[in-house]
């Protein structure tokens, strides 16, 4: 008890040095209004590093997951694919109307926006993937910079360099910028609206307004998610400016935006006879998005595409409409989808309003991707292994004998025929299931690994790991079971693991559970070849790589959102109601309207930006009450 209460006076003298009281948090969160010749070539140069950081840390993702991103998105890689050939081959008018309108809806899955850029990539550095992943990583860097703008305008040069660097290191932006979906090019453009709205709200500019409400038009041609944000940034507007113009600036803002995306919405009523303003889906999304939660299938929803597109098959004795979301009568299918969603809506509107909630809360968390690795990813031409004889071999069950380390209650056997490896677990808990018998590798050699996989049941990740298991050199995603038409397809589906074997001559293969509670797994593993692709290049970027991959373990939700909620606190003690305001439209927009539908990771891209900034307040007050117990001391 003594202890105790001599701790208690020690603790709150410390936080009161740590953290300034009201008055001098206000003066310490104003942002530098004057800017010196001195401070523009230190913005300059925080720019600058930035700019080449973000583009460093995409590089270094990409060089890690080239033999994944190939595996990822294709149905909706490909769509967006043929519609960009369709321009870059002049078929505009099959561009704008698809293949057969009315009847087949499909050019309306996504905005025209994305393919119209990919066109213009291909048509000026060639039909290239790696072209394409370039424009992104450029454009998301560059979205980093703008972010550091946004916060400059509001708080202190240093808070906007902390918020601009998080954003660059950032493992989850960085991961989405390498994937061909236009997730996160519809970012860039909602950053931009926000800093026209700030520069606004200081320099009464009309035109700055207007130019916000165009953004998020352009934003909306890329991703439909952003269709609402103008009328919600006009409240904004309603709250944050003066009395006098702001019904005119609001009403501007919505003006703007409804202009830009006028001509989608002009083509859709010409060629389809149906008012849509940007793309269909929103029927199928409250579907899936109310199967989410409907464990039971209480409901009769459909909960994925396919189980979708299978019953509409069978219902209506259509087998066409198993091919597709929206082709052959696609919008008065989709009509359809809204009105079973809405009907359970309004049957159970409390349930619903519950399910609202939690999906609202899960937006917030972010999404577990892998860190950069600490050595060099592979840089040789995967290409190689086509023309080439792998240099090991082997059908799945012959990596099982004595020594093979087997996981509690998992079963190991053979298939029927003989060709594969059959994994049966219960584990309740995380972990893996199998490591196999060692495999030898040169040291520090590219290779490139196929492994034949079918995920009947549960979630799993086939990593390639040194003799003791701490250092993993490479990795599939998470592999699920996969949605078919047909129930009787069972090939097994071939993934591929690039890596760089490091300082070792053996290597394991461990099969893990990667469910989140653990689990039943099912898991049918075929043939593995392992493929010598040449000696490791770059060796030198392991020093650069390990600053990084330790400084990325701060992109969790236990870190980054607590920190974010108490930069929100202390702006607002700061007296800076209007910052946060601003800070939050974005995030809360989301909140509020994508949690009515089904909702990923991807969705919300442009929210988690904002919470970088809002960290970076607590981030930087910190920093600022540590340096000022040291210098008392």
């Amino acid at each position: 008890m003594e202890l105790e209460t001599t701790l208690l006076p020690f603790s709150s003298q410390t936080f009161t040095r740590l953290w300034p009281g009201k008055q001098q948090l206000a003066t310490v969160l104003q942002s530098e209004a004057v800017r010196t010749p001195r401070l523009r070539r230190r913005i300059v140069l925080i720019c600058l590093v930035i700019f080449l950081a973000a583009i460093g840390v995409r590089l270094f993702h990409w060089q890690d997951n080239r033999a994944v991103l190939p595996k990822l998105f294709t149905g909706m890689v490909e769509i967006h694919k043929s519609n960009a050939l369709l321009l870059a081959k002049g078929d505009i008018a099959t561009f704008i109307t698809g293949p057969a309108p009315p009847g087949d809806a499909n050019i309306l899955s996504y905005p025209p926006g994305y393919p119209i850029i990919m066109a213009i990539i291909f048509k000026v550095f060639g039909e290239s993937d790696s072209s394409m992943r370039l424009f992104q990583i450029i454009c998301d860097a560059g979205a980093a910079v703008l972010l550091f703008f946004i916060a400059a305008e509001l708080l202190p040069v240093k808070v906007a360099a902390i918020a601009g660097l998080l954003a660059a290191l950032s493992p989850q932006l960085a991961y989405y910028s390498l994937i061909l979906i236009p997730d996160s090019l519809a970012t860039l453009p909602i950053l931009l609206a926000i800093y026209f709205i700030i520069r606004a709200k200081k320099s009464n500019s009309f035109r700055a307004v207007v130019a916000a409400g165009a953004l998020v038009g352009i934003s909306c041609w890329l991703r439909s998610n952003a269709l609402m944000l103008t009328p919600f940034l006009a409240v904004l507007l309603l709250v944050i400016m003066e009395r006098g113009p702001r019904l005119r600036y609001a009403a501007a803002l919505v003006a703007a935006g409804i202009l830009v995306i006028a001509p989608i919405t002009i083509r859709n009523l010409v060629v389809f006879h149906h008012f849509i303003p940007l793309s269909l889906g929103v029927g199928q999304m409250l579907n899936v998005g109310i199967g989410d939660y409907d464990k039971e299938r209480r409901f009769g929803l459909p909960g994925t595409d396919i189980e979708t597109v299978t019953s509409e098959a069978e219902k209506y004795y259509r087998p066409e409409y198993a091919r597709s979301l929206f082709g052959g009568n696609g919008i008065e299918r989709e009509q359809q989808r809204t009105a079973r969603a809405l009907a359970v809506v309004r049957a159970h509107p409390v349930w619903f309003s519950g399910v609202v909630l939690r999906r609202a809360a899960s937006m917030l968390r972010l999404e577990r991707v892998h860190r950069i690795e600490t050595t060099p990813g592979v840089n040789s031409n995967l290409a190689v292994a086509e023309t080439s004889q792998p240099v090991w071999a082997r059908a799945s069950a012959d990596l099982v004998g004595p020594g093979l380390s087997v996981q509690t209650q998992t079963n190991i056997s053979l298939s029927m025929d003989g060709q594969a490896l059959v994994v049966d677990s219960d584990a309740p808990n995380l972990g893996y299931q199998i490591v196999s018998l060692p495999i030898a590798v040169e040291k520090n050699t590219d290779y490139l690994l196929r492994v034949p996989v079918n995920v009947e049941q549960g979630n799993v990740v086939i990593q390639v790991m040194n003799a003791d298991q701490t250092q993993r050199y490479g990795s599939t995603p998470v592999l699920s079971p996969l949605e078919r038409l047909k129930p009787y397809e069972q090939s097994l589906d071939m993934h591929q693991i690039a890596f760089v074997s490091r300082n070792t001559q053996q290597i394991f293969l461990r099969l893990d559970n990667a469910g989140r509670r653990g689990g039943k797994t099912a898991v049918r593993l075929g043939r593995l070849e392992l493929f010598r692709l040449g000696p490791a290049s770059f060796l030198w970027t392991s020093y650069i790589r390990a600053v990084v991959h330790t400084a990325q373990l701060f992109f969790i939700s236990a870190w980054t959102l607590p920190l974010a909620l108490m930069g929100i606190a202390l702006a607002l003690l700061a007296g800076r109601r209007d910052v946060i305001l601003i800070l939050l439209a974005v995030p809360a927009y989301y909140l509020c309207f994508q949690s009515f539908l089904h909702t990923e990771y991807r969705y919300v891209l442009a929210a988690q930006s904002f919470l970088y900034v809002m960290a970076g307040i607590t981030l930087y007050l910190a920093g600022l009450g540590i340096a000022r117990v040291l210098l008392r001391k």
